[in-house]
């Protein structure tokens, strides 16, 4: 920088090395317009990959709590991942629309997890490209006769379905093959089992990475609630908002590498992260 900075200085230098005191007023005019000139042209010579938010502080926004554990899972990797590219990272929980809102318009750096088509629908975000995990939509019910295949599976049906709010893949596929009579929205994964087991609803969806943990609960391990179907799989990841578009590849990059490392894994296993694929022994186990 200091090389370009004297380059900027030698292209704007017309007066050469004068000397006296008569041509001082001379001098101090053009090396003020200099430095003037030098500031406006700045930003054309700096990298602009070193400078992704202000004051290296990036905050990404979520409807994921830090208390959960797929919010303790993605505080640790996010922290360590912009720690690594000298960065201070921010965690912030909102509603999923007003998420949304403000990456779409700028006023968060990004959002941090969303499916892998999340961008199709907000263009002014782009996809970092390495996944955190990999997960699914898993249809639940008290009825084990129940058997579903993907969103396709649903379509002719008659069963009252419940999902929780601002779950993108769900918003966007069940209106699709479920009558809207018959589809219900709720705020929190626990209300959504409460009414299948209070025969209010025939099934919930939910995200797999949110909904084997709740299974796994003291309040519902042993409810007789039962997984009955895969609708879909997704990968999640990290979306920035485009201003920060020379970031994206940069932590892509340094996740690979974490995963590489086994340090994503660890943090997997220290927030006590389930998955269905993992954990199906565990459940017919718990049946028999």
């Amino acid at each position: 920088m200091i090389a370009e900075a004297g380059i900027l200085f030698d292209l704007f230098e017309p007066f050469g090395n004068t000397q006296g005191t008569s041509h001082l007023r001379k001098i101090r005019r053009p090396r003020i317009w200099q430095y003037l000139l030098f500031l406006m042209l700045l930003p054309l010579f700096t990298d602009c990959s070193k400078v992704f938010a202000a004051d290296n502080q990036i905050t990404l926004v979520t409807l994921k709590s830090q208390e959960n554990p797929e919010g303790i899972f993605l505080n640790l990797v996010y922290t360590e991942a912009f720690k690594r590219l000298g960065m201070t990272f921010n965690y912030e929980q909102y509603p999923s629309k007003r998420a949304s809102m403000m990456s779409d318009l700028g006023k968060a750096d990004g959002e941090l997890s969303r499916i892998y088509s999340y961008n199709e629908t907000h263009p002014n975000v782009i996809r970092v490209e390495e996944p955190h995990w990999q997960s699914g939509f898993l249809a639940v019910a008290t009825d084990p006769f129940i058997k579903l295949d993907g969103w396709a599976s649903l379509a002719k049906t008659a069963y009252k379905v419940t999902y929780k709010r601002g779950i993108k893949g769900c918003e966007n596929n069940l209106p699709n093959v479920v009558r809207p009579e018959n589809l219900e929205r709720v705020e929190t994964n626990a209300q959504g089992l409460k009414k299948l087991l209070s025969g209010w609803t025939d099934l919930f969806i939910a995200s797999e990475i949110d909904i084997v943990s709740d299974l796994q609960s003291d309040e519902f391990r042993h409810s007789g609630l039962q997984i009955v179907g895969v609708m879909e799989k997704f990968t999640s990841h990290a979306f920035l908002h485009k201003k920060h578009k020379e970031l994206a590849p940069k932590l892509a990059a340094v996740l690979k590498r974490m995963k590489q490392e086994g340090l994503v894994e660890g943090y997997w296993n220290a927030a006590q992260l389930m998955t269905y694929s993992k954990n199906k022994q565990d459940w017919m186990d718990d049946e028999d």
